[in-house]
């Protein structure tokens, strides 16, 4: 997975450019594009629910896969009677807990490995071989998290799954309003697999790098890695985003393992739309497991907070050709490999979340392609990407743009890090819908018609903060003592607001700046002294400010090194 660095470039429009943006933030609505929710693996002691509405094979396509309707009325029976031994034989789960390991001491890895006999765990779950340096406590948590995610995909990509052809003969007796439960107790049917999915934990990141030493082309300063030879995960798990990087890896293996692929060697790819095979497994990474059910796709997903700015903040669109052509190789030899990734996420997203059945079925036709799956739907769906290519960038436009409908139905369920809302059409109103983070460390709402309140409400821990963008906002004096924690911020963009001298006092505590943007306020003179004294400030804009030419004089000559007022600004 390739981590993007969320430091933003800049470009700046003229005078009146800008006033023509101030009036054009998008308020088309956005598409319908709310998470899928799916089941997961309840213990026998849990209260049953039957509440939770889940994807279902009628809303994906049209003439139903066989199985997956039935494949979802087992989860539902699962949910609605989590005691039911019949359910829980057939699914194999263990017939009290809803996960169970079998750990021992690793006395034989793979010899390509080089561990040692003792130096490591051997960890197998229903699914899963896990050879494991971390400790149990670790261990376990992604031993349990990889189980659960591999019933979400089964769900979310029943048809490409291996076990949906077992399902589908299972059950094809069972009439749509027969009882599953008693169905399975008179039939005792059980799916199976194949074999186990192999993963390499380590224990931190200089031994994730040893042990991947051997790869080529930097490998091994990702931060997480499917080998397709070797049929392998290697993970190590100290990193925030160590969750999201599991899933994404994870999709990979099961897409490669978990189906009737017929690449052998060959990789996903290879040779064009390398793009799909990265974009899925971003899509996944979107992933929100929590104790009864989890979801995937949503608004806030971390990816699409990039994608946004790039796209509705930076008007960056990426053709189709330059995105689809490339093979594995090319793809990933681009200079602008981070700005590739979050197209090809960003489109996957569009496509599986957009709301429109035909697009998720041309995802679906193109991965089994892709894949060389037995598996195609029988619609056709080969006009969808002439379509897509001549609605190419609208589209996406408008599945980014959220509006406050969007936030208010679309209920965040993960703990946000990153939220960019610039180019939407969101006010004080969908906000307030966002539950407070702690953990908020980009906050993007450029040119939004937001309070001082809600910015507070929506990040109540302001020194985790850092980078911070209010350009164009209606912030006023009641933001200072909250600016005045912001003591950790490395970029801040108070542009085109209220701010004036008083703010002074709040950026002085800001040690860590590096870049300020302080364009259109009214800072006067009486500033220039703060801004003398922020040690680590390498970029600042103060155009259109009440700062004197004799104060950019003294900022000049106290800071020769520092890049002033960058950006040239125009006249209308």
């Amino acid at each position: 997975m390739q981590s993007i660095n969320y430091l933003k470039g800049r470009m700046f429009l003229g005078a009146g450019w800008f006033l023509f943006l101030l009036f054009c933030v998008v308020t088309e609505p956005g598409s319908a594009q709310d998470r899928s929710v799916f089941f997961l693996p309840l213990p026998a002691s849990a209260d049953s629910t039957i509440e939770t509405k889940t994807v279902d094979a009628d809303e994906t396509f049209d003439q139903g896969i066989p199985g997956w309707n039935a494949y979802m009325r087992l989860w539902r029976s699962h949910h609605a009677d989590p005691n039911n031994s019949a359910i829980r034989r057939f699914l194999g789960l263990p017939l009290e807990d809803s996960f169970v390991f079998q750990a021992r001491r690793g006395r034989t890895a793979p010899k390509w490995l080089g561990w040692r006999a003792g130096s490591f765990a051997q960890v197998d779950t229903s699914h899963f071989s896990i050879y494991s340096t971390a400790d149990e406590a670790t261990t376990y948590r992604v031993a349990e998290d990889l189980e659960r995610c591999f019933w979400v995909w089964t769900q979310l990509f029943f048809p490409m799954w291996e076990g949906a052809s077992q399902i589908a003969v299972a059950l094809k007796d069972c009439g749509p309003d027969e009882s599953m439960q008693t169905y399975l107790e008179t039939h005792r049917p059980r799916i199976t697999s194949r074999r186990k999915f192999q993963v390499v934990l380590c224990k931190d990141v200089d031994q994730y790098r040893r042990t991947l030493k051997a790869e080529s082309n930097g490998i091994e300063l990702s931060t997480g890695f499917y080998s397709d030879p070797l049929r392998t995960i290697f993970l190590y798990d100290e990193l925030e985003d160590a969750a999201e990087t599991r899933r994404h890896e994870l999709a990979h293996q099961l897409f490669r393992e978990a189906t009737r692929s017929a690449l052998g060697q060959t990789a996903p790819g290879a040779d064009d739309s390398f793009w799909l095979v990265e974009g899925i497994a971003g899509y996944m990474e979107s992933m929100v497991v929590e104790s009864r059910t989890a979801t995937v796709g949503g608004w806030d997903s971390p990816r699409l907070q990039f994608a946004r700015y790039r796209v509705l903040a930076n008007r960056d669109l990426i053709e189709p050709d330059d995105l689809m052509r490339d093979g594995q190789r090319q793809a990933q030899g681009r200079a602008d490999l981070a700005r590739w990734y979050s197209h090809a996420i960003a489109n996957v997203h569009m496509l599986m979340d957009g709301g429109d059945r035909a697009n998720k079925r041309w995802v679906y036709d193109e991965l089994a392609s892709l894949y060389q799956m037995r598996w195609r739907s029988e619609e056709k769906s080969e006009s969808v990407e002439s379509r897509l290519r001549a609605n190419w960038g609208i589209d996406l436009q408008r599945f980014l743009a959220v509006n406050d409908s969007d936030l208010v139905s679309g209920k965040v369920r993960r703990p946000l890090r990153e939220l960019c809302l610039t180019g939407c059409g969101v006010s004080d109103v969908g906000l307030k819908s966002i539950n407070p983070s702690e953990d908020l460390v980009w906050l993007d709402l450029a040119r939004l018609p937001i309070s001082s309140e809600v910015i507070e409400a929506l990040a109540p821990n302001p020194s985790k903060m850092e980078q911070l963008t209010l350009e164009v906002t209606k912030i006023d004096r009641q933001l200072l003592g909250w600016l005045e924690q912001a003591n950790n911020l490395r970029e801040l963009d108070l542009s085109w607001t209220m701010v004036d001298d008083e703010f002074a006092g709040a950026i002085e505590n800001m040690r860590e700046l590096t870049v300020l943007w302080l364009t259109g306020t009214r800072l006067t003179d009486q500033s220039v002294d703060v801004l003398i004294d922020l040690p680590k400030l390498q970029s600042l804009d103060v155009q259109r400010t009440q700062i004197s030419d004799a104060g950019l004089s003294r900022l000049r000559a106290a800071r020769p090194r520092l890049q002033l007022n960058p950006l040239e600004l125009r006249s209308p």
